[in-house]
């Protein structure tokens, strides 16, 4: 008995209320033993615990270290305080299940520090004999950084989502090589009018979007070259053939272990039409600027033949010749007038595709 009492074993297990009775040595062999299994309760980085009767039995320093509680506060405490109350019930229900052998996942749950913070813990028992009494021998392992990291990522990717989603501008995912759609937002299919299953799945290519063809190709060549594409300007095909003007930023990523594109198209469309319609304006103004000129110099030398050909009327009231000159010159007051009178850009075709002003209709008696 000398020995047994001597022993640093036993000392420790005194020190920690752990009995060591429950081991029962008998000899020297059984001694180093439960030597061995006490350095690693005492010295183990995992919190180990033994609850009997649903309270604590005995804690080791990591689960003190993990807790923030000392030996005092917890020997005789029901195990279920430190947990988050929320969590109770479902640490009870697994507990329950893993010491019955119906299942040997860990359970993940919260825990309440000494300090007031809020702990993530892994957490797996077993059914053991403690002094000749059934107990629980618990393993505790703090994941509160992996917990916290997982949640910092989910978050991100949430974000992400609801931006991706409810974006005004359009974005994509697709295939690099074959422009696969992989998934599109609202945005997207509210303007080029198509449902979510008619583009998923499907490339570009087969639902002819790229109105230019090759402005994709320029796009792949400058995301293999710099990795990014920003405000490209490219012009997409609508479901209902007409054509929206973009501003095409890109990016590579690796998506489900795949080389794709997650692309921003910012739709221009209103700011390209009121661009051509300010050019229309400076063009209209232009014309009226020359018919103005042309008019004016026109008048003139008109009045000056009207005159000479009415006297020549006069002199030769017959002669066809004259009546016909009489009838060019009213043609070309007529079209001076016309002139005068321009208010719209209007073109039409001329020789070898080339366009003139439409003075027919660009004009108010058109």
């Amino acid at each position: 008995m000398s020995e047994k009492k001597n022993s640093p074993v036993n000392a420790a297990y005194k020190e920690k209320d752990l009995l060591i009775n429950g081991f029962k040595p008998s000899n020297n062999a059984c001694m180093q033993g439960t030597e061995f299994f006490a350095s690693i309760f005492l010295n183990s980085p995992i919190g180990i615990f033994i609850v009997e009767d649903g309270k604590f039995r005995f804690v080791n320093p990591e689960f003190r270290r993990i807790s923030g509680f000392s030996e005092e506060d917890l020997l005789g405490v029901n195990s279920l305080e430190i947990v988050l109350p929320e969590d109770r019930a479902l640490v009870r229900d697994h507990a329950r299940k893993m010491l019955k052998g119906e299942h040997s996942s860990p359970y993940h749950h919260r825990v309440v520090g000494k300090d007031g913070e809020i702990r993530w813990i892994v957490e797996a028992v077993a059914p053991i004999d403690f002094e000749g009494r059934k107990a629980t021998l618990g393993f505790f392992l703090d994941t509160t950084e992996q917990e916290l990291a997982k949640e910092a990522i989910y978050l991100s990717e949430d974000k992400f989502q609801k931006a991706f989603r409810s974006s005004p501008d359009w974005f994509v995912i697709s295939t690099m090589e074959c422009g696969m759609y992989l998934d599109v937002n609202e945005a997207f299919l509210r303007t080029t009018g198509y449902r979510r299953e008619d583009v998923i799945g499907h490339t570009s290519i087969e639902l002819n979007i790229w109105a230019d063809p090759e402005k994709r190709n320029e796009m792949l060549r400058m995301l293999r070259e710099k990795g990014v594409v920003r405000n490209m300007e490219a012009q997409f095909r609508t479901k209902s053939g007409s054509i929206s003007h973009v501003l095409w930023s890109a990016e590579m990523i690796d998506y489900e272990g795949e080389k794709c594109i997650i692309a921003m198209a910012k739709d221009i469309t209103g700011r390209i039409k009121a661009e051509e319609e300010r050019l229309k304006h400076e063009k209209l103004q232009g014309v009226l600027e020359t018919a103005g000129a042309a008019c004016h110099e026109l008048n003139q030398p008109l009045q000056y033949i009207y005159l000479l050909l009415s006297e020549a009327m006069e002199d030769s009231p017959e002669s066809s010749s004259l009546a016909e000159m009489k009838k060019q010159l009213d043609r070309l007051r007529g079209i001076t007038k016309k002139l005068e009178l321009v208010t719209i850009y209007q073109t039409k075709d001329y020789i070898k595709g080339e366009k003139i002003i439409d003075i027919d209709k660009a004009s108010k008696t058109g």
